[in-house]
């Protein structure tokens, strides 16, 4: 990119200079010589497809606001594009403690939100501690399975937040993958130890393992080149009959899905078959506390599906897309999964 801008500028500097040293001669008499700087671009200028995917990523413009309200909406549009946090050279303990200084107030908010929630929903204090062998996705098991995917997708949230909020307060990214990944996994290991004082809980080194999955996950589809723009970790979730409406908890409603987006190849990207996904879920049903009394079948459901790459969709209506809704929009559709939006081969 570089080189490109400095032959677009040697040309320019060239074309001037030979303008004043020609302005008393005969036009006539012009040299050829003076078009010289203006040479074929090598393939070191041009810039490839990737290149032009990676500056759009990496280059953002802040704009100085006017009043306290488009101040917040800036600061809003600013921090919901998605920044390149693929590097991370020289990692130290001093970037870690910088980079978390830098969201502070973030780190403070989801420890006190988690608190709250945990003494509330999971009956933290209610024992003292203890460890629980949970089990994985055995037809055994309290919830089938769906509590160790909600812990790898929380793990993986947590981690995709604190790496952008951190490339957006910070002048240079590098490194916040990385905090990014320690403080999400932080927040899951206090989760974890505060359900060891909870007597419908306790601490479970399958639950960890599950945190560390998730974060692992985060790291990998920010740093490994277009995996990202090729796989989403997404979470579907429609109330159940058997509860109120809880994302969270209520397994009953939630599906957890892998999906592989074909417009992230680039030899799919200008086809219709960018517009399709290839999807593996996974269900239960039957394994919460109200299903069991309402004697709900027990099912534990892998799937396959295709379905509809919505962002790609959004993409076709740039007055949509370009809008700060359409931004969010395209955000959120990396992480939550629109039901009925694909053919699967088993659902509730």
């Amino acid at each position: 990119m570089r080189r490109g801008t400095a032959y677009i500028v040697g040309g320019i500097l060239a074309a001037v200079s030979a303008g004043t040293a020609l302005a008393g001669q005969d036009t006539a008499a012009a040299d050829l010589a003076t078009l010289a700087p203006f040479e074929p671009l090598t393939s070191e200028a041009v810039i490839t497809k990737t290149e032009m995917r990676d500056l759009t990523r990496q280059e953002t413009l802040r704009i100085v606001p006017t009043s306290a309200a488009s101040d917040l909406i800036d600061s809003f549009e600013y921090n919901v594009q998605k920044l390149d946090v693929s590097t991370f050279s020289g990692y130290d303990a001093n970037m870690f403690l910088d980079q978390s200084r830098a969201v502070i107030w973030d780190i403070g908010a989801i420890y006190g939100l988690t608190t709250v929630f945990g003494l509330k929903n999971w009956e933290w204090g209610s024992s003292g501690f203890h460890f629980m062998n949970e089990g994985w996705f055995g037809e055994d098991t309290k919830y089938g399975g769906m509590d160790k995917l909600g812990h790898a997708y929380t793990g993986y949230l947590l981690t995709e937040y604190f790496s952008q909020r951190i490339a957006h307060e910070v002048s240079d990214p590098n490194g916040a993958i990385i905090t990014g990944a320690i403080l999400g996994m932080g927040v899951e290991s206090y989760i974890e130890f505060f359900d060891g004082f909870s007597g419908g809980h306790g601490f479970s080194y399958e639950d960890f393992i599950a945190d560390g999955v998730g974060v692992g996950f985060s790291i990998l589809r920010n740093t490994v080149p277009e995996l990202g723009d090729k796989l989403d970790f997404r979470l579907e979730y429609i109330q159940s009959d058997y509860s109120d409406f809880a994302p969270v908890t209520d397994y009953a409603g939630q599906k957890y899905v892998l999906a592989l987006k074909l417009s992230g190849f680039d030899e799919l990207e200008e086809t219709p078959l960018r517009f399709v996904e290839l999807q593996a879920g996974y269900f239960t049903q039957g394994y919460t506390d109200a299903e069991r009394e309402a004697d709900v079948d027990q099912r534990r459901e892998p799937y396959v599906a295709i379905g509809l790459n919505l962002n790609e969709l959004l993409k076709q209506a740039p007055e949509v897309h370009d809008t700060l809704p359409g931004a969010v929009a395209s955000r959120a559709l990396e992480y939550l999964q629109v039901p009925y939006t694909y053919v699967p081969t088993s659902s509730r």
